[in-house]
This record gives C-alpha cells, sequence and structure tokens, in this order.
C-alpha cells in the first residue's frame, strides 16, 4: 500500500473548478481547503502507478503547484547494498 499527500496550489479564482477535477481522481481525500490551497492524500489504486496519479493532478486545468508532503509505503524493502555485503561476508566466515 502507498499513500502520499499533496499541497495543491490552484490559480487564483480557479479554485472550485481544481478541487471539483482533484475530488474526480480515483482515490483521491481532501483534508484541507485554505486561501487557494488543497491538501490531499491519494491511497493506491489498484493497476495504477502512484506517479501517474501525481501527474494526473499536476495536468489539470488551473493547477498551478502540486508539492508532494508526504509519501507512506509499506512494503518491504530489500536492507541496503552495503548490509547485503556484510550479510555475504558472515555466512562465508
Amino acid at each position: 500500500m502507498n499513500i502520499f499527500s499533496l499541497v495543491i496550489r490552484a490559480v487564483p479564482n480557479h479554485l472550485e473548478e481544481v478541487k471539483t477535477a482533484v475530488l474526480a481522481v480515483q482515490g483521491v481525500e481532501l483534508h484541507l481547503e485554505h486561501e487557494g490551497r488543497l491538501i490531499i492524500t491519494i491511497e493506491d489504486v489498484p493497476g495504477v502507478r502512484s506517479s501517474d496519479l501525481l501527474k494526473q493532478i499536476q495536468e489539470i486545468p488551473h493547477v498551478a503547484s502540486a508539492t508532494l508532503a508526504y509519501e507512506y509505503c509499506d512494503e518491504e524493502m530489500p536492507p541496503p547494498l552495503s548490509m547485503q555485503s556484510k550479510k555475504s561476508e558472515e555466512r562465508s566466515s
């Protein structure tokens, strides 16, 4: 599961249009609307990469900026290469 948070700034006088378009993106939840900015989270959508969702939001008309504020991934990652080489050295000893 991946969850990420964005701060979206709308072009002045277009916040409602941007908000409507952003909320139409699958997996989006709006948390705060303040002074031309939206704070949203996006949760993984099966079969869609997170980067594609971010790009989709950035391409919405009247989005001045969409900044990644937080990202969480609970998939298990392999240990760093430095740790892998230490483990292989320990096994060969």
